[in-house]
């Protein structure tokens, strides 16, 4: 789709010093902004999509028929079946239901030190660690993951791809405030793609803190 204006209006120019060695925008972004009071990891599709398998978890792996067939499987059967959703409609509403009493985060964290490891189609382990779990938790708003599970829960296949690469945090600064960004990085030349561009105007629809930035190289660090 073309952009729409308030999606054009996220974009915002930084240059900076070419990586020796070359590196990726996003972590020569990621490592310019980074600091200890406003710390910045590259997650990319990774964040929302482990912070909704973890609260769902039993939604997603519940022993429903044609789900499962033998122990090994990373997921269930019918993940891309398009009544997916529908057959599991309860049980996903009792796990978001948890994001209205605050439940949520003591869940997210159990199921993180007692599942981890276990496949799911979710949950990249190796990109989610205990320090970016807290402060996801710490400073997104239970009311905006509830909108970007919604969001995933719409079209889980095609939904699942698509987030920002870098996500901000700023835990310091007061409840109320805005305390996290999630950052789509672009190298010179770059473009935003189709599923990129519905996920940032879904964002800026819901209120979710999104930005676009296009990176220039301005010469050797």
């Amino acid at each position: 789709p073309a952009l729409a204006p308030a999606v054009a209006a996220l974009r915002m120019d930084v240059e900076l010093p070419a990586p020796t060695p070359p590196q990726s925008v996003e972590h020569a972004l990621r490592a310019r902004w980074h600091c200890a009071e406003a710390p910045v990891f590259y997650v990319e599709n990774t964040l929302v999509n482990a912070l909704f398998g973890l609260l769902c978890w039993p939604a997603i792996f519940a022993p429903l028929p044609g789900a499962f067939f033998h122990p090994f499987q990373s997921g269930p059967a019918d993940l891309a079946a398009p009544d997916f959703v529908a057959r599991r409609q309860a049980l996903f509403n009792a796990c978001l239901a948890e994001l209205h009493d605050g439940r949520y985060r003591a869940t997210i964290v159990q199921r993180f030190e007692e599942k981890h490891g276990t496949q799911s189609p979710f949950v990249a382990w190796g990109a989610l660690s205990a320090e970016l779990l807290a402060l996801a938790l710490d400073c997104i708003p239970p009311a905006h993951l509830e909108r970007l599970f919604a969001r995933l829960l719409c079209d889980v296949q095609a939904n699942r791809t698509g987030l920002p690469d870098l996500v901000r945090f700023w835990p310091g600064r007061p409840p109320g405030a805005e305390r996290y960004a999630l950052v789509e990085v672009k190298a010179p030349g770059d473009k935003l793609q189709d599923n990129q561009i519905r996920w940032l105007a879904y964002c800026v629809a819901q209120g979710i803190p999104v930005q676009v930035c296009h990176v220039q190289w301005c010469g050797p660090a």
